[in-house]
């Protein structure tokens, strides 16, 4: 029969494997704890990004004089009131601007025709969802030919400019 360890012999092995580990351990912790860290705040990037450069030229801004409109309309009170009204085109593009000579003969009745149909001009002084309304009509009616007479350019909106007044003597 072979001899056998005693108690105390087969415990050895595992109290050095403790003890190793407790050592690594407690290094590790050491190293660690004395090592630097500087703290770093996470900053967003203030840098924006730098658009490519391309040869698409930079957008400019016109404006087109569309004449003067005039017709008789009645008020809340059920008095006649002159309304006027005074359209300007806001254009942008980037073509070479040719500018139209007597823009008012190119778009007088493509303007006039929605001007005088238009159903509620009593209100087009007043409102300006209606203001809003006509301008789209007029919008709509002149953007085709100004396209064929200036390509390159684009109605951005049209600014009416209303005055109603008291009617001529």
């Amino acid at each position: 029969m072979a001899p056998r360890k005693s108690r105390r012999s087969r415990k050895k092995p595992w109290i050095l494997v403790v003890i190793i580990a407790l050592i690594t351990a407690a290094i590790a912790i050491g190293i660690a704890l004395n090592i630097p860290i500087s703290p770093q705040s996470v900053s967003p990037t203030s840098e924006k990004p730098v658009p490519k450069k391309t040869n698409v030229p930079k957008l400019m801004k016109k404006t087109l004089d569309l004449g003067s409109f005039g017709v008789m309309v009645r008020s809340a009170n059920g008095s006649e009131k002159a309304l006027t009204i005074h359209p300007v085109a806001i254009l942008h593009g980037h073509g070479s601007w040719q500018p139209l000579h007597d823009a008012q003969n190119h778009f007088e009745s493509l303007i006039a025709n929605p001007f005088m149909a238009f159903p509620d001009l009593n209100q087009v002084a007043h409102s300006p969802t209606v203001q809003k309304d006509l301008s789209r009509q007029i919008m709509d009616n002149i953007a085709p030919t100004l396209a064929r007479l200036e390509p390159g350019w684009t109605i951005e909106r049209i600014e009416l400019h209303p005055a109603l007044q008291e009617p001529p003597p």
